[in-house]
């Protein structure tokens, strides 16, 4: 029902800017289709954040769902077969993961940051070099020069991660610790999705939301 709201909102804004800016009818399916995504995103958005926010954990959460995504846009990786079971899955893992890495701050071993950064970028480069990008079968990637190119992207997006929880280590307070370990959580989540087993995770979590 949702999704279907969302496809007939996408489609009557993209017939207006059809009727408006002129369109084809090429440019209009392009519209609708960028519409979709857009209102796909903040719905998910405004979920995970409200259950972050019910949670009290929201900054570490935002993080953990931004570094997801910045690593995510060039890995690509396992997900739901719809948008919804998605939203869902998203609302449940991001959360936790913020809620976790919260908590966490404050016991924390300060010692312990930098090691478990480097493990982290180490285990995540490995799995990037070894299996990024995963495409998806609406939108495979048939050239080998486009899947060396994203294999790159992917793994100069683990460097940045990398670098900036790194650059983050002299703010040494349970505020600035949080995102650090949230980010490092949500990079590594990502990861996950790129393997065999997180594929076999999210399939299982796809069949338990049939209903959805």
């Amino acid at each position: 029902m949702t999704y279907m709201v969302r496809y007939s909102l996408s489609r009557e804004l993209a017939g207006y800017l059809r009727k408006t800016l002129e369109l084809t009818e090429e440019q209009e399916e392009i519209a609708a289709y960028s519409l979709l995504l857009i209102f796909q995103t903040l719905i998910s958005l405004l979920g995970i954040s409200v259950v972050a926010w019910l949670a009290g954990c929201l900054p570490a959460a935002l993080t953990a769902l931004f570094t997801s995504a910045f690593l995510r846009s060039f890995s690509g990786g396992a997900h739901c077969s719809s948008p919804a079971r998605c939203t869902v899955l998203s609302m449940v893992t991001v959360p936790l993961i913020g809620a976790l890495a919260t908590n966490l701050a404050e016991v924390f071993p300060r010692p312990l940051l930098a090691p478990v950064i480097l493990a982290g970028g180490v285990v995540a480069l490995a799995n990037v070099l070894r299996l990024a990008p995963v495409d998806s079968p609406a939108k495979p990637i048939t050239s080998p020069q486009e899947r060396r190119r994203f294999r790159r992207l992917s793994l100069a997006a683990v460097v940045v991660v990398v670098i900036i929880q790194l650059l983050l280590l002299p703010f040494l307070n349970p505020e600035a610790i949080a995102p650090i370990l949230a980010a490092e959580a949500g990079m590594l989540w990502q990861v996950f999705s790129l393997t065999r087993t997180g594929h076999s995770f999210i399939a299982g979590i796809d069949r338990l939301l049939k209903f959805i």
